[in-house]
């Protein structure tokens, strides 16, 4: 980790757009929202998938889909003109996905999902227009299984000693607040999510990033919360997530347990580096750099900080 993205505005990978056309029938697509489906591989688009979406409002439909797509892109956007498809000429992972999607996005909002879903919910005029007022960096929907079983995606964090674990818990009323969007499914705010830097493009782990993400803009004053009015279900069932502790890991823990707030900023001290170089397993010379690029990351962006990492764990505590 030499460096440390400070913003998502940047894509490092080349990616071309095809179709977003509007057609006869979509001249006034709502500025509101728009649709990010992300393809998770398992399963080709079909025209009647499409079509449904096209089906809940009048809204964009963008999907993004890497360099290796396994079915004919060009009749798609012929056929759906108005789908705004994103070719990547490199693999990426799914929050570097979200960070293109949602800076191509026309939407204030977008609504990001899997290929392997489904929204259950027509988008009409007093839910974009409720969509519109909401303070939330991300709007959580509801998750069901291919049972029609509501999926434990409420994330909660809590220390045990000096160890973080994460809870998973149902969601128990609307606006309850999540750390972050499980399997990244909610609707994204576009400003504050730009605002917040997105997704770290480094951290390619999946959960890590995902946690990465939800500790930081927590960190930062934003919030990720239920709207449970909102549901959208798989249409197979998915894999249990891998949560072990990788060289993605120590990106995690110095950018987000590491730094300590106190009056109005927030600082990384020298103080815990032997602890750092003896658990990472990098080399001396790697760990210094490892992190010196965290305190310069942090010394960056001192003054967003409203807390630090045990302290939005102590909060969560009072609210459960």
């Amino acid at each position: 980790m030499n460096t440390i993205p400070t913003t998502s505005k940047n894509p490092r990978i080349p990616y071309t757009i095809v179709g977003g056309r509007k057609s006869d029938k979509k001249l006034s697509l709502s500025p509101v929202l728009s649709l990010l489906v992300l393809n998770r591989g398992g399963r080709p688009y079909k025209a009647e998938y499409l079509k449904h979406l096209e089906s809940l409002g009048d809204v964009e439909i963008m999907s993004v889909q890497g360099p290796q797509t396994t079915y004919d892109v060009e009749s798609l956007s012929i056929r759906f003109p108005q789908v705004k498809f994103l070719i990547l000429g490199k693999k990426a992972s799914p929050g570097e996905q979200i960070n293109i999607g949602i800076m191509e996005a026309s939407g204030r909002s977008v609504m990001v999902f899997w290929d392997d879903m489904r929204p259950g919910y027509r988008f009409t005029e007093r839910f974009l227009n409720q969509l519109d007022k909401s303070e939330d960096l991300c709007s959580v929907p509801i998750l069901q299984s291919t049972k029609y079983v509501t999926v434990p995606s409420l994330m909660a964090p809590s220390f045990y000693g000096n160890r973080l674990k994460m809870i998973s818990l149902m969601p128990s009323a609307n606006g309850v607040e999540t750390l972050y969007p499980f399997d990244y499914s909610g609707i994204y705010n576009k400003e504050k999510f730009l605002l917040s830097g997105g997704f770290d493009f480094n951290i390619i782990n999946e959960y890590w990033q995902k946690m990465d993400f939800g500790f930081r803009v927590h960190m930062w004053g934003e919030s990720i919360s239920f709207n449970t009015g909102i549901k959208i279900e798989y249409l197979i069932d998915q894999l249990p997530e891998d949560t072990t502790p990788d060289k993605f890991y120590k990106m995690f823990y110095l950018k987000n347990l590491i730094p300590q707030f106190s009056g109005d900023n927030a600082s990384i001290s020298w103080g815990k580096f032997l602890s750092y170089t003896i658990k990472s397993g990098s080399s001396l010379l790697a760990s210094i750099k490892e992190y010196k690029a965290a305190i310069e990351w942090v010394e960056i962006n001192k003054f967003r900080f409203i807390c630090d990492a045990r302290q939005v764990t102590d909060m969560w505590e009072v609210k459960e």
